[in-house]
């Protein structure tokens, strides 16, 4: 059974609700004090997830040159989104740790950490996209 399917559209949506969240903790009165933790807590973690289930999916394939690219296209966005997702992660447990409030410049460079986190996880998912629909990788013909 492919975990990889499953288990990938939990960070995607995990981290748009933490980027979301993240403007209501910050312009709101404190109603989603840790919520942002918790999101981009489960975001890293399912991202993790992600990652090392897609690595164990694509391990037995047999591909050829066009497809590998595309693969490693793929891979190497989602290793970039788990660094980002990673330094937002410890961006906020570090916070939560000093008790710390966000003022504006914090909360700039924070957001600017979740767009380059979502900039890599779309590229990852145009990525899986073209190796699932387009070159129909690991689809099972009936």
């Amino acid at each position: 059974m492919l975990l990889h399917p499953i288990v990938v559209h939990f960070p995607i949506s995990l981290v748009l609700l933490s980027f979301i969240f993240e403007f209501l903790e910050f312009f709101g009165k404190s109603k989603f004090k840790n919520s942002t933790f918790l999101f981009s807590g489960l975001a890293l973690f399912f991202a993790i997830i992600s990652v090392q289930t897609g690595n164990i999916d694509s391990q037995p394939l047999n591909l050829n040159e066009e497809v590998k690219i595309i693969l490693n296209n793929h891979q190497s966005n989602a290793n970039f989104s788990l660094l980002a997702l990673s330094i937002i992660f410890l961006f906020k447990l570090h916070n939560i740790l000093r008790k710390k409030e966000i003022n504006l410049k914090v909360f700039i460079i924070l957001l600017s950490f979740y767009l380059v986190a979502l900039f890599f996880i779309f590229r990852t998912a145009y990525f899986g996209v073209k190796l699932v629909y387009d070159l129909g990788v690991r689809v099972k013909l009936n």
